[in-house]
Protein backbone atom coordinates (compact mmCIF):
# COMPACT_ATOMS: atom_id res chain seq x y z
CA UNK A 1 0.00 0.00 0.00
CA UNK A 2 0.90 2.96 -0.77
CA UNK A 3 2.74 5.32 2.40
CA UNK A 4 -0.06 8.05 2.08
CA UNK A 5 1.73 9.32 5.45
CA UNK A 6 4.30 10.86 2.97
CA UNK A 7 2.33 13.45 1.21
CA UNK A 8 2.45 16.66 1.68
CA UNK A 9 -0.34 17.55 4.44
CA UNK A 10 -2.56 19.56 1.80
CA UNK A 11 -2.64 16.40 -0.76
CA UNK A 12 -3.44 14.50 2.51
CA UNK A 13 -6.43 16.87 3.60
CA UNK A 14 -7.73 16.73 -0.01
CA UNK A 15 -7.96 12.82 -0.24
CA UNK A 16 -9.93 13.20 3.30
CA UNK A 17 -12.27 15.60 1.52
CA UNK A 18 -12.81 13.04 -1.72
CA UNK A 19 -13.37 10.72 0.36
CA UNK A 20 -16.41 12.35 2.68
CA UNK A 21 -17.43 14.00 -0.61
CA UNK A 22 -17.54 10.39 -2.85
CA UNK A 23 -19.22 8.53 0.12
CA UNK A 24 -22.17 11.81 0.75
CA UNK A 25 -22.69 11.58 -3.56
CA UNK A 26 -22.93 7.54 -3.50
CA UNK A 27 -24.73 7.68 -0.40
CA UNK A 28 -27.64 10.35 -2.18
CA UNK A 29 -27.39 8.87 -5.40
CA UNK A 30 -27.52 4.82 -4.45
CA UNK A 31 -28.66 4.40 -0.73
CA UNK A 32 -27.06 2.19 1.39
CA UNK A 33 -24.74 4.01 3.39
CA UNK A 34 -22.62 0.61 4.63
CA UNK A 35 -21.48 0.65 0.84
CA UNK A 36 -21.49 4.07 -0.05
CA UNK A 37 -19.04 4.55 2.78
CA UNK A 38 -16.45 1.71 1.88
CA UNK A 39 -17.18 2.63 -2.10
CA UNK A 40 -15.58 6.26 -1.27
CA UNK A 41 -12.77 4.21 0.44
CA UNK A 42 -11.81 1.54 -2.12
CA UNK A 43 -12.02 4.23 -4.94
CA UNK A 44 -9.98 7.31 -2.88
CA UNK A 45 -7.53 4.61 -1.75
CA UNK A 46 -8.07 1.74 -4.28
CA UNK A 47 -4.71 -0.58 -2.56
CA UNK A 48 -6.47 -0.22 0.63
CA UNK A 49 -7.42 -3.92 0.61
CA UNK A 50 -11.36 -3.23 -0.10
CA UNK A 51 -13.00 -5.72 -2.20
CA UNK A 52 -15.97 -5.26 -4.45
CA UNK A 53 -17.03 -8.37 -2.42
CA UNK A 54 -16.82 -6.74 0.59
CA UNK A 55 -18.75 -4.03 -0.76
CA UNK A 56 -21.74 -6.35 -1.63
CA UNK A 57 -21.37 -8.24 1.36
CA UNK A 58 -21.41 -5.29 3.58
CA UNK A 59 -25.03 -4.73 1.33
CA UNK A 60 -27.31 -5.84 4.18
CA UNK A 61 -25.58 -3.86 6.95
CA UNK A 62 -27.51 -0.84 5.85
CA UNK A 63 -30.13 1.21 7.57
CA UNK A 64 -29.23 -0.36 11.02
CA UNK A 65 -28.91 -3.92 9.43
CA UNK A 66 -31.68 -5.17 7.21
CA UNK A 67 -33.03 -1.40 7.00
CA UNK A 68 -34.66 -2.00 10.14
CA UNK A 69 -33.62 0.82 11.50
CA UNK A 70 -32.74 -1.54 14.61
CA UNK A 71 -29.70 -1.56 15.11
CA UNK A 72 -26.37 0.35 14.39
CA UNK A 73 -25.91 2.68 11.44
CA UNK A 74 -24.75 1.58 8.35
CA UNK A 75 -22.12 4.34 7.73
CA UNK A 76 -20.89 3.06 11.08
CA UNK A 77 -20.81 -0.54 10.68
CA UNK A 78 -18.51 0.12 6.80
CA UNK A 79 -16.33 2.09 9.31
CA UNK A 80 -15.98 -0.77 11.48
CA UNK A 81 -15.46 -2.96 8.38
CA UNK A 82 -12.82 -0.77 6.72
CA UNK A 83 -10.58 -0.93 10.13
CA UNK A 84 -11.02 -4.71 10.18
CA UNK A 85 -9.74 -4.84 6.67
CA UNK A 86 -6.72 -3.06 7.71
CA UNK A 87 -6.12 -4.55 11.02
CA UNK A 88 -8.82 -7.25 11.74
CA UNK A 89 -8.23 -10.69 12.89
CA UNK A 90 -7.65 -13.51 9.56
CA UNK A 91 -8.89 -17.07 9.70
CA UNK A 92 -5.68 -18.32 9.87
CA UNK A 93 -4.78 -16.33 13.35
CA UNK A 94 -8.05 -18.05 15.41
CA UNK A 95 -7.24 -18.97 18.79
CA UNK A 96 -4.54 -16.20 18.61
CA UNK A 97 -4.79 -13.09 21.02
CA UNK A 98 -3.50 -9.58 20.45
CA UNK A 99 -6.23 -7.96 17.87
CA UNK A 100 -7.71 -5.71 20.47
CA UNK A 101 -6.69 -2.77 18.92
CA UNK A 102 -9.11 -3.07 16.11
CA UNK A 103 -11.89 -2.98 18.60
CA UNK A 104 -9.69 0.36 20.78
CA UNK A 105 -9.69 1.79 17.31
CA UNK A 106 -13.57 1.30 16.18
CA UNK A 107 -14.23 2.34 19.78
CA UNK A 108 -12.75 5.46 19.29
CA UNK A 109 -14.76 5.85 15.94
CA UNK A 110 -17.97 4.99 17.74
CA UNK A 111 -17.31 7.45 20.42
CA UNK A 112 -16.15 10.59 18.19
CA UNK A 113 -19.95 9.05 16.22
CA UNK A 114 -21.68 9.44 19.07
CA UNK A 115 -20.42 12.79 20.32
CA UNK A 116 -21.82 13.99 17.10
CA UNK A 117 -25.08 11.97 16.65
CA UNK A 118 -26.34 10.89 19.99
CA UNK A 119 -26.21 7.72 19.50
CA UNK A 120 -25.01 4.59 17.28
CA UNK A 121 -28.95 3.33 16.15
CA UNK A 122 -30.35 4.10 13.33
CA UNK A 123 -33.40 5.23 14.74
CA UNK A 124 -31.71 7.49 17.02
CA UNK A 125 -29.51 9.58 14.05
CA UNK A 126 -32.80 10.20 12.26
CA UNK A 127 -34.56 11.27 15.08
CA UNK A 128 -31.72 13.62 15.87
CA UNK A 129 -30.89 14.60 12.33
CA UNK A 130 -34.79 14.88 11.31
CA UNK A 131 -37.02 14.58 14.44
CA UNK A 132 -38.08 11.25 14.14
CA UNK A 133 -37.02 7.89 12.58
CA UNK A 134 -38.88 7.82 9.26
CA UNK A 135 -38.92 4.24 7.68
CA UNK A 136 -38.35 5.27 3.92
CA UNK A 137 -40.10 1.51 3.53
CA UNK A 138 -43.51 2.81 4.12
CA UNK A 139 -45.27 5.30 1.85
CA UNK A 140 -45.98 7.40 5.49
CA UNK A 141 -42.12 7.13 6.44
CA UNK A 142 -41.46 7.27 2.87
CA UNK A 143 -42.98 11.09 2.85
CA UNK A 144 -41.45 12.38 5.93
CA UNK A 145 -38.12 11.10 5.27
CA UNK A 146 -38.49 12.98 1.89
CA UNK A 147 -40.02 16.04 3.51
CA UNK A 148 -36.86 16.05 6.07
CA UNK A 149 -34.50 16.07 3.49
CA UNK A 150 -32.98 12.50 4.99
CA UNK A 151 -31.21 11.66 2.46
CA UNK A 152 -28.99 14.26 2.80
CA UNK A 153 -28.73 13.46 7.01
CA UNK A 154 -28.17 9.72 5.89
CA UNK A 155 -25.04 10.88 3.23
CA UNK A 156 -24.49 13.07 6.00
CA UNK A 157 -23.02 10.27 8.48
CA UNK A 158 -21.67 8.54 5.57
CA UNK A 159 -19.19 11.27 4.75
CA UNK A 160 -18.37 11.52 8.84
CA UNK A 161 -17.49 8.03 8.77
CA UNK A 162 -15.70 7.96 5.52
CA UNK A 163 -13.90 11.28 6.49
CA UNK A 164 -13.04 9.45 9.85
CA UNK A 165 -11.55 6.60 7.99
CA UNK A 166 -9.51 8.61 5.36
CA UNK A 167 -8.47 10.27 8.10
CA UNK A 168 -6.76 6.89 9.89
CA UNK A 169 -5.49 6.31 6.64
CA UNK A 170 -3.31 9.66 5.49
CA UNK A 171 -2.01 9.44 9.34
CA UNK A 172 -0.60 5.95 8.97
CA UNK A 173 -2.81 4.50 12.05
CA UNK A 174 -4.32 2.08 9.03
CA UNK A 175 -2.03 0.49 6.50
CA UNK A 176 -2.87 -2.57 4.68
CA UNK A 177 -0.01 -5.03 4.26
Amino acid sequence: MKDYTALPQEEKDALVKAAGQLGYETETAYGNCAQSTLYALYKTFPDCGITEDLIKGCFGLAGGCGCGLQGTCGALNGAACAISVFRGRPSSDFGVTGYGVVHEMIREVIDQFTDRYGSVLCKDVLTATMGAPYDWKTEEGAKGYEEHNGTHHCSTAVRFCTETIAQMIVDGRLKYE
